[in-house]
């Protein structure tokens, strides 16, 4: 009965995005039948909340909030998923002597005094656990209630498993000591420039520049939009003041719209390679598999954290080593929207789409949807290089691992590193028909200036 219940919602939900999205490419012939033995082949797994597992279970959840939760861009999803690592590793840095606070790292980060913790009758599983719930029952407002009672039900499950290795005052000093944490880490949020941006996604009110060489948005990929996506995103507070920038990265090529230009013939490269993507072959694969759009997918920036959940999951630690990886990586793909942002609303540059129906065949039509924001530098290549950037360092530069991210779309894709996901999310815009080359090489160097950065945060004490 159970299976078969799965099967009728499977089925629905199935139903439902393959209607509002019937011109992506998105899905191959593929049955519930199928879906459910997919899930059933996965590796079972006994998860330890003492350990990595409390993290794991929670970015499990978080990623199907962000699938399912209305106004959940990329640019929230990266948001959201830096603040809730920071609170979750926050809550625990007074049972492990080693670590220190990030507070005075970050920009307008200061905790105050009295957060001042001890570890004696302290549980950091408790104190995360709930420092977790509180943050995403704030950021997931507009969540359908049959995923928030998922939210309760996980924070339910951890509390009732570890309290009984407590004393009440144990218990209530840790769960408080969570929840003043998330608190503070909510109030800091409200001062960065996206606060409730899940509530409004494009700003009406917001004039495109008009120009030859301007960004300008496909009314036939984005009837329901009338404003570009997030257009003042550039202006939010970086984490890291060193990622508050452009880092001076520009298009390299002048707009031209004659042939023998060097714009044209980066224009025409997409045009050609467009030719080469068909249906079920390896690059129409790998297009649809990093077509991380909002509504339907975990987004680009819950993909790169899909990746490292992956892969913790595979290979537990320490929960606050964990925490650190979580929180870099969070650091990093929050400042990488950014500073993609930064590049996109300087140059608004005009897509492949508009440049190459109007100056090269005007039945062109891309593999993918056009997104409605400007076309440099790529926001996949920048956030996917920070990634890879951050987790080669924090992880290891070998790391072979499956991607089951996407398993809707298609087959999971093995990977020999993380810089090889991260290249292959990079091209896939390319494939796509979305980006020139330059966007997807600038992109990938901007992300790595990033990631750097935030590998510098000292998370232990000297």
């Amino acid at each position: 009965m159970k299976k078969n219940l799965y099967a009728f919602i499977l089925s629905m939900l199935t139903f439902q995005v393959f209607a509002q999205y019937p011109s992506t490419g998105l899905f191959q012939e593929r049955n519930v039948t199928q879906l459910i033995e997919f899930e059933n082949s996965l590796p079972k797994k006994t998860y330890d909340f003492h350990n990595s597992d409390l993290l794991v279970k929670w970015h499990v959840i978080l990623f199907d909030l962000i699938e399912q939760t209305d106004g959940y861009t990329p640019n929230v999803a990266a948001r959201t998923l830096g603040y809730i690592n920071l609170a979750a590793y926050e809550s625990m840095v007074p049972a492990f002597p080693k670590y220190q606070s990030l507070s005075g790292q970050l920009q307008g980060f200061q905790l105050p005094e009295e957060f001042r913790n001890d570890s004696v009758d302290f549980s950091p599983q408790i104190a995360a656990n709930n420092a977790i719930f509180w943050l995403v029952d704030r950021f997931f407002l507009p969540a359908p209630y049959v995923w928030m009672e998922k939210v309760h039900a996980l924070r339910d499950s951890v509390n009732k498993t570890l309290r009984n290795e407590l004393t009440d005052y144990a218990y209530l000093k840790s769960q408080n000591y969570g929840l003043s944490i998330a608190e503070q880490i909510y109030r800091y949020s409200e001062t960065d420039g996206g606060h409730m941006s899940f509530l409004r996604s494009y700003d009406m009110n917001y004039r495109l520049p008009d120009c030859e060489a301007c960004f300008e948005i496909n009314r036939r990929a984005d009837l329901e939009n009338t404003g570009p996506l997030h257009p003042h995103w550039q202006d939010n507070r970086s984490f890291l003041a060193e990622n508050n920038t452009d880092f001076g990265i520009a298009p390299k090529m002048e707009f031209s719209k004659y042939p023998k230009s060097d714009f044209y013939k980066q224009a025409n490269e997409v045009y050609a390679e467009s030719k080469t993507v068909n249906p079920g072959n390896e690059k129409y694969i790998i297009a649809n598999f990093w077509d991380d759009a909002a509504s339907y997918t975990y987004t680009a920036p819950g993909h790169s954290f899909s990746i490292l959940t992956q892969h913790i999951r595979s290979n537990p630690m320490n929960i606050m080593d964990a925490a650190k990886i979580y929180t870099t990586l969070g650091i990093a793909v929050n400042d990488a929207i950014i500073c993609a942002w930064k590049g996109k609303m300087k140059y608004n540059l005009i897509r492949p789409i508009a440049y190459i129906k109007r100056y090269i065949d005007s039945k062109w039509e891309p593999t993918l949807l056009t997104p409605p924001f400007p076309e440099f530098p790529s926001g996949h290549s920048v956030q996917s290089a920070a990634m890879a950037t951050v987790l080669t360092v924090m992880v290891g530069d070998s790391i072979p691992f499956t991607d089951y991210s996407k398993f809707w779309v298609g087959e999971p894709r093995k990977f020999e590193s993380f810089w090889a996901a991260a290249n292959e999310t990079s091209i896939s815009r390319l494939y796509g028909g979305i980006h020139y080359r330059d966007a997807l090489d600038q992109g990938q160097d901007m992300g790595r200036k990033v990631g750097f950065n935030a590998l510098k945060l000292k998370f232990e004490k000297e």
